[in-house]
């Protein structure tokens, strides 16, 4: 079997044996998120990859909701929970890791979804985001900062900014879903000017910020300036990324009130489920960067992923 190894490409070692809970997936495609370099081997599995679809080949005992020949996605998340490596053939999964793909979604657009959507619902439920809520996201063209977009409009949201740079202003635009242009607002954040006035103007006025941006490899820290823009007391600042310092007050508990550091929860099945029921009612799908499944592919894909100036998600078609 084929896979994207992360010492050196070599074949690996085929899968034969499932535990009860686990899912055989014959890979239709595959996609990348900066978790996959950040993360050491020993933590991250000798295969590359975590998003993933594909045709269901085999089942454990246990598993009840799937059958031979279903189309799924999802994460390729062991019975063990670690990562089995979805830049392959074929790729194990949890029965609870994956959810049945629906007809109208082509595997590359599932492939795009699992990780960013799956991190940009739960932290907007962090957000405590509803149907009138005003939600601010920072990184606004990036995978996880369109998903927030798409998800905080499905969810009802009736304010919705996003801050990113003005050359992309027209693609997330595009991929938003929103019809009016008045009902986006978009803030260059590479215009000084234009920054210091939206947060002149905002003290108070979001029920969550979303940011994808604070701590994501370059020193970009918009928690300090952009706190103030929460609703006093009840608002919420959600972050994907941070600091050491921040993560360690994170584990010890002491995350400061109306602030929440997001860890994507395992077994998401269910809200893979109703992230796809969002998007369909929004007829909006995620933003592709397609690429080929070969040595030059892969390594182009985490150039491209790593320089952080991608639109959307990269993806591998696998077939």
């Amino acid at each position: 079997m084929t896979a994207a190894i992360r010492t050196a490409p070599q074949p690996q070692d085929s899968i034969t044996a499932l535990n009860p809970t686990e899912i055989l997936i014959k890979v239709k495609s595959a996609a990348v998120n900066p978790v996959d370099y950040k993360l050491p081997r020993l933590v991250a599995g000798k295969v590359v990859g975590l998003d993933v679809s594909g045709v269901v080949e085999k089942l454990g005992a246990d598993v009840k909701d799937f059958q031979v020949g279903d189309d799924v996605f999802g994460r390729a998340i062991n019975s063990k929970g670690t990562i089995s490596g979805s830049l392959a053939d074929y790729t194990l999964a949890n029965m609870e890791e994956v959810a049945k793909k629906p007809k109208w979604l082509p595997f590359d657009h599932a492939a795009a979804l699992p990780t960013a959507y799956l991190t940009g619902i739960q932290s907007l439920r962090a957000g405590n985001v509803k149907e009138g809520s005003s939600v601010l996201v920072i990184g606004a063209s990036g995978g996880c900062g369109i998903a927030g977009v798409q998800l905080a409009k499905a969810m009802g949201a009736s304010r919705i900014v996003g801050i990113c740079s003005g050359k992309n202003f027209e693609f997330v635009r595009e991929m938003s879903g929103i019809e009016k242009v008045e009902n986006l607002e978009l803030v260059d954040y590479t215009d000084d000017e234009a920054m210091n006035n939206f947060k002149e103007k905002n003290v108070g006025k979001f029920d969550c910020i979303y940011d994808t941006a604070t701590g994501s490899g370059k020193g970009e820290d918009y928690v300090s300036t952009m706190t103030k823009l929460l609703g006093e007391k009840t608002g919420e600042y959600v972050q994907i990324n941070g600091s050491p310092s921040t993560w360690t007050r994170h584990f010890m508990g002491k995350t400061p009130s109306q602030r929440t550091l997001i860890l994507t929860e395992s077994k998401g099945k269910a809200d893979l489920e109703e992230i796809v029921s969002l998007l369909e009612s929004s007829s909006v799908k995620s933003h592709l960067d397609m690429n080929f499944f070969d040595e030059k592919g892969v390594n182009e894909g985490f150039e491209q992923l790593k320089g952080r100036r991608t639109k959307g998600k990269i993806v591998f078609n696998m077939d």
